[in-house]
């Protein structure tokens, strides 16, 4: 209770004597005990269904609290007739009954308060009936000292779940945000219930609504009792366990299916669900294809056991794979240390370069963790084109797979391998170069034509120096005005000269494969061909 419990109950006792309503005053507290109990058991029956016995029990505990609390006290009333030697057990009982409450609104709080304030409100809660009955105990009688702290009280409790209902309403979970509303009014009921009477006590005028506090009292309780009934209807109307089970497991399956198949694959195929997919399905789109691989990964994985090797390669893909999501690709496939990745039409050239650019920084940043550990460096070869492709699902009934069929996706890999064998790691095609929404953005090269098969006209080929380590980046700089001078000179059919140019660009860079090889083909060229 909240006011000095004796005088409250003398008063009360001879307001309802005098007006004759001495069997309501008995048998109204034991009713209202009749419906917390009523609650209590309908709680722990929804905490054994649905096997939630944090929350639910709670509940129960709460309402058996309220229970006791109404009967308890009116009960010895009704029995001895004289409630002063109980009024410390009243007002303890009600104490325990709000430290239920706050364990119910702390289990709904769940996951939006910190641990550190939880473990305080736990304790809070479990000390309350103990401090409040030593307060009575202890303080000199009257309704100031257990008012005022029964009002504070009341505020500690309210307040831990109303600021996470003022300061994080996103994250409140959904049985609190169903029960809000009767909490805020039992909090405004209740705190009415301590106002009166203080305001009685020092207002004489004020007297007569001294009649009305246990009446707030009652109907803040029914309203938060009525509250929590509803929610728990709510609880009730939800799938049982077997159900939940089921839905669980289907939901699992279906999030394992798609760490197989790509969710940007079932949207360009405009399905929801791989179980949606059907053997034939295809679409034909504009798109940028990506290929990357480690360099001399067979030679690498020579020297490693199998669980080292799977290591590494997932050590890698965990670097790479992010990039490609950052910049709005998804990968198609895992060819062992490679990778196969899609862009958009739209800005898909733009993204797939930028990707490629960012691919390589990482790779600088592994290659120093990797020195620290005494590993060797490692290097990659992309290669990037843009085109038509037809994206679909092949196979048979029992096992089917998603795939891309197109001569874009052969083209694409065949750049890959000219950037391994050349010895760089960005290589580009000319559709790709002139889809780039700003070319000059970009530091590159001409590195030749490719024939591809079944086509009649050549595909220009670009490397783009950006992405490079700041030496490497410089050195390919100063030796490209060489190398292009040396490519004018070959394909004008001067091959002295180029083979002069070619030789000028290996000096600042002699790891340049392109350099070589087309100082390599100078050479043969020039001397021609051999008598017979």
């Amino acid at each position: 209770m909240i006011i000095n419990t004796a005088s409250m109950f003398t008063f009360v006792v001879e307001q309802l004597e005098t007006r004759g309503f001495h069997a309501l005053w008995t048998a109204s507290p034991l009713i209202e005990s009749v419906a917390w109990l009523a609650l209590a058991c309908f709680a722990f029956t929804i905490a054994w269904y649905r096997r939630n016995t944090n929350l639910y029990s709670l509940l129960g505990l709460f309402f058996l609290s309220g229970a006791a609390a109404n009967a308890a006290p009116f009960a010895i009333v009704a029995i001895t007739g004289n409630p002063l030697p109980f009024a410390s057990l009243s007002v303890a009982m009600e104490a325990g009954k709000r430290a239920a409450l706050v364990l119910v609104l702390l289990a709904l709080s769940e996951g939006t308060i910190k641990p550190g304030w939880r473990r305080l409100s736990w304790l809070l809660s479990a000390g309350i009936p103990p401090i409040t009955l030593a307060l009575v105990l202890f303080l000199p009688a009257g309704i100031l000292p257990v008012g005022l702290y029964s009002l504070s009280i009341l505020l500690a409790l309210h307040g831990i779940t109303a600021a996470v209902v003022v300061f994080k309403p996103a994250k409140i979970a959904i049985q609190l945000r169903r029960l809000a509303p009767g909490l805020a009014i039992w909090a405004l009921a209740r705190l009415v219930c301590v106002l009166i009477p203080i305001a009685a006590g020092q207002f004489a005028q004020l007297a007569f609504l001294t009649a009305w506090a246990a009446p707030s009292a009652s109907i803040a309780d029914l309203i938060l009792g009525l509250s929590v009934f509803i929610a728990a209807m709510m609880e009730l109307a939800k799938p049982g366990i077997e159900e939940t089970a089921i839905d669980d497991y289907a939901a699992s399956v279906a999030m394992s299916a798609k760490r197989f198949i790509p969710a940007e694959f079932l949207a360009h195929l405009q399905k929801k669900e791989v179980a949606d997919l059907q053997l034939g399905d295809h679409v034909k789109k504009d798109m940028t294809i990506f290929f990357s691989d480690i360099r001399a990964f067979t030679e690498l994985s020579e020297s490693l056991t199998p669980e080292e090797s799977f290591a590494f390669i997932n050590s890698y893909l965990s670097r790479v794979v992010p990039v490609v999501t950052e910049y709005g690709g998804f990968v198609d496939k895992y060819m062992g240390d490679g990778i196969m990745a899609l862009f958009a039409a739209e800005m898909g050239a733009d993204n797939a370069v930028e990707c490629a650019v960012e691919m390589q920084k990482k790779m600088v940043i592994y290659n120093g963790h990797r020195a620290k550990m005494n590993y060797r460096p490692i290097s990659m070869g992309i290669g990037i084109h843009t085109g038509t492709l037809m994206l679909g699902v092949v196979g048979v009934l029992d096992r089917m797979e998603g795939t891309v069929i197109s001569d874009a996706v052969n083209l694409s890999s065949r750049l890959q391998s000219i950037a391994k064998a050349f010895n760089i790691p960005l290589v580009i095609s000319e559709r790709t170069f002139i889809s780039l929404s700003d070319p000059g953005k970009y530091k590159y090269r001409f590195i030749g034509k490719v024939r591809v098969k079944g086509k009649d006209a050549p595909v220009s080929v670009f490397e783009i120096f950006d992405g490079l380590p700041e030496d490497e980046f410089e050195s390919k700089m100063r030796s490209n005005t060489f190398f292009e001078q040396g490519m004018m000179s070959y394909y004008q059919k001067d091959f002295s000269n180029g083979i002069f140019y070619f030789k000028r660009a290996l000096e600042d860079v002699p790891y340049d494969g392109a350099s070589r090889f087309y100082l390599e083909t100078c050479l043969r060229k020039a001397m021609g061909p051999r008598p017979a």
